[in-house]
């Protein structure tokens, strides 16, 4: 019989920067660089293991901790916790099992978790089983292999997609990296609040080191900028984090070319997996349908559960 622990200790940057790396699908959440930003602009609290089996090293989890009312704390585990060796499904479930035990509702202290496992009937039993209950529907992405030619990509994307493309190509629109992304973050975050879209704040995400940001941006022939993205990497992936488009941007499907010049600059950079991001077909069609554009592999996780 295997035995889990969590080693609360020893998880210090280098070396988790090094593990995740080894995680091959690894989420934002689980970043280093996620959890300080959100420490610092947040005032987040961040727990950070390594999970042991029989004494040797196989994943990691970060928490984040929010009080609620100046007492009450909520231990958040969000697409977590990942694991770079292999391990059985009973095995991710101590992990969290153990963890939720740092949460006692008697000491005014709750955990909630948006587990990293595909969603489906083993999953839920798997939740239930533990005593868990879900609280939030099963989250769904999509994770785009960028160990695959450019061509090949390209040849796999919708049609009418490829075409938008096509046209972006031929409209003048120059793309451009930019060192500062708090320009499209402050567009950004006046879309966040007109939408009440209660992702990341624009200010959290300039705070993530600058080596772990990819911000693109497209300009019209006359110097504008109409359209920027921001991805977010962590260990050998990436994350399509913010979008933002202008009329004009639309209009020439500068977002399009964006993507494109984006699966570039990652596979550059030696990355190997992008995770699209939430893809809602009920609050966000738009966004759910531009991203199933892209060859990319449907994954849905089971939700959250407390």
């Amino acid at each position: 019989m295997s035995t889990i622990q969590l080693d609360w200790e020893s998880p210090r940057e280098e070396e988790w920067r090094r593990r995740l790396e080894k995680c091959g699908r690894s989420t934002a959440f689980q970043s280093w660089s996620w959890g300080a930003a959100s420490a610092a602009v947040d005032g987040t609290g961040v727990r950070r293991a390594y999970i042991l089996k029989n004494g040797r090293p196989v994943g990691l989890m970060q928490i984040f901790e929010e009080r609620k009312l100046g007492a009450f704390t909520l231990g958040k585990l969000i697409r977590g916790p990942l694991f770079h060796q292999p391990v059985m499904p009973e095995d991710r479930l101590a992990a969290m099992v153990l963890a939720s035990r740092d949460y006692p509702l008697k000491r005014l202290r709750r955990y909630s978790f948006l587990p990293e496992l595909p969603d489906g009937p083993a999953a839920q039993g798997l939740m239930r089983q533990a005593g868990f209950h879900p609280a939030m529907a099963p989250y769904h992405t999509a994770w785009l292999d960028l160990t695959q030619p450019l061509t090949t990509i390209r040849a796999g994307m919708r049609q009418n997609f490829r075409n938008q493309l096509c046209r972006a190509e031929r409209s003048g629109l120059a793309v451009r990296k930019v060192e500062d992304p708090r320009p499209l973050l402050a567009r950004y975050d006046q879309h966040r609040k007109q939408r009440r879209y209660s992702g990341p704040s624009g200010t959290m995400l300039a705070a993530i080191r600058e080596e772990d940001l990819l911000c693109l941006q497209a300009y019209s022939m006359s110097g504008d900028s109409v359209a920027g993205v921001l991805f977010v990497l962590h260990g050998r992936a990436a994350t399509y984090q913010v979008g933002w488009t202008s009329a004009e941007g639309r209009r020439t499907h500068a977002h399009n070319l964006l993507l494109w010049n984006g699966l570039e600059a990652l596979q550059e950079s030696k990355l190997e997996h992008l995770d699209l991001g939430g893809i809602d077909w009920t609050r966000a069609p738009g966004v759910a349908h531009f991203k199933s554009g892209l060859p990319a592999e449907p994954f849905s996780l089971p939700g959250t559960f407390v």
